[in-house]
C-alpha cells in the first residue's frame, strides 16, 4: 500500500551532516573509480582476497538497495538523494573490483571513509536519540554495526 506521507526535508543535526560529508567523499571515490575502470574495461572475476572484498562489498551494496525502499517509506528528500548516491558509490566500487585495473589505494580510502562515516553515524544515533519510524534504536545500531564490520574487514584485507 503506497504511503500517504508527504515528501519533506528533515532538520538534520550537525553530526548527521558530518556523516553525510565524510561519506560523500567516499562515494565520490567510488563513482570516480568506476568511471576510470569503465574507461579501459578489463573485466575479470576477482580472486583471492580481492574476491572476499568483492563479496563483502556486494552484500553491503545489496543492503543499500533495500535502504531505497526504507527511504521511500520515510519520504525524506535528503535521505532519498543520499541513498541513491550511496548506491552509485558502492556499486561503482563493486564494478571496479571486477577489473584487472590497479586500484591503488582507492579501495582502502573508500572503506576507511565509509567506516569513519558510520562511526560518526553511531555517535549521531546516540547523541540525537535518533530513531526511524517504529524501529527500536537497537535496530539502527545493529544495521550500522554490520556496515562497520564489513568496512573493517575490507580494510584488514587491504593489509595483505
Amino acid at each position: 500500500m503506497p504511503s500517504t506521507k508527504a515528501w519533506h526535508v528533515a532538520r538534520w543535526p550537525p553530526l548527521a551532516w558530518l556523516e553525510t560529508g565524510i561519506k560523500l567523499l567516499a562515494l565520490g571515490i567510488g563513482v570516480g573509480t568506476a568511471v576510470a575502470a569503465l574507461a579501459e574495461p578489463t573485466f575479470a572475476f576477482p580472486s583471492g582476497l580481492r574476491l572476499v572484498q568483492f563479496i563483502i562489498l556486494i552484500i553491503l551494496s545489496l543492503g543499500l538497495v533495500a535502504a531505497i525502499f526504507d527511504r521511500l517509506a520515510d519520504r525524506e528528500l535528503i535521505a532519498m538523494g543520499f541513498v541513491v548516491l550511496n548506491n552509485l558509490g558502492h556499486w561503482g566500487m563493486v564494478l571496479a573490483l571486477a577489473t584487472t585495473s590497479n586500484l591503488g589505494r582507492t579501495v582502502w580510502l573508500f572503506a576507511a571513509l565509509m567506516l569513519l562515516g558510520d562511526l560518526v553515524k553511531i555517535w549521531f544515533i546516540k547523541t540525537a536519540n535518533f530513531t526511524v519510524r517504529d524501529f527500536p534504536q537497537r535496530t539502527l545500531y545493529i544495521l550500522t554495526g554490520m556496515y562497520v564490520v564489513g568496512y573493517t574487514l575490507i580494510l584488514l584485507l587491504e593489509l595483505f
